[in-house]
């Protein structure tokens, strides 16, 4: 698995989308009988058929691949992120749907953009990634017309808490490694709203719970290696052998189900 052992050798989590996808898969193991998770916010999702419409922290784009067939044609859509890497591979997402994006690399808190410009924006699992959140949610507010919307999706604590002990494992393991592994979020499910009701008159809580079922080793070792960042090629090969053994030994015992727990908030 030397594509999954190079993954722990970038030291920027979203300098290039590598890392992203290999959460992402993990959590296309989903079972197909139920939403896509991009496709269930989108039922909160209100706006005009010529809507100025942003997206913050767009990553792969994946939100808009998902959606491509509820896109009305007349949306003119600004795309940004703080990775280069990031605006580029959104920039070729879109493309490659035929539509036309405005693209531009920015950070969420620091917005380039002029005040009541857009309709509607999205933040879909980026908010708790920045360091001051609130700066952000402001910025949004500011760009957001009068009466337009704000999706921003955010997990609950407790979400993966099956792969969070895992790299707990892999962080002891390994302490000279970093290993990321996920604590309380700066903006969940339950703290989001009193950040989004500080610059939005109405915010709405929406969640969704429901259950990954691993059955195969790969997924789950590249969505592992994808949060731990190693020193060196030597380092990343014994990590990438250790997450390999450590869910192998899972598996013995049958499939591993890990439980999400992830909603939207929309703010107007």
């Amino acid at each position: 698995m030397t594509g999954a052992a190079a993954l722990t050798l970038s030291a920027e989590p979203y300098g290039t989308p590598a890392r992203l996808q290999a959460r992402i898969a993990l959590h296309e193991l989903g079972d197909p009988a139920v939403e896509d998770f991009h496709r269930w916010t989108w039922r909160f999702v209100t706006a005009p058929d010529d809507a100025a419409v942003l997206e913050v922290g767009v990553g792969t784009a994946r939100h808009w691949r998902v959606n491509a067939d509820r896109i009305p044609p007349g949306w003119r859509l600004t795309l940004s992120d703080r990775s280069p890497g990031m605006v580029a591979e959104a920039g070729r997402a879109l493309a490659a749907l035929g539509r036309v994006a405005t693209c531009l690399e920015a950070d969420a808190a620091e917005l380039p953009l002029p005040d009541d410009a857009f309709d509607l924006a999205f933040a879909h699992h980026v908010l708790f990634h920045l360091p001051e959140p609130a700066r952000a949610v402001a910025e949004l507010r500011r760009v957001l017309r009068p009466g337009g919307r704000l999706l921003a999706t955010t997990n609950a604590e407790g979400h993966l808490a099956e792969v969070t002990a895992l790299l707990r494992e892999t962080a002891e393991a390994f302490p000279a490694a970093r290993v990321d592994v996920p604590g309380r979020l700066s903006f969940d499910l339950g703290n989001g709203a009193a950040l989004l009701c500080a610059a939005f008159e109405r915010v709405e809580r929406h969640v969704r719970e429901d259950t990954l079922t691993v059955t195969e080793p790969a997924p789950l070792v590249r969505y592992l290696l994808s949060m731990v960042y190693a020193r060196d090629r030597d380092e990343a090969r014994a990590i990438a052998a250790w997450a390999r053994r450590l869910v192998a030994r899972r598996l013995r015992t049958g499939p591993i189900r890990v439980r999400r727990v992830s909603g939207v908030f929309v703010a107007s």
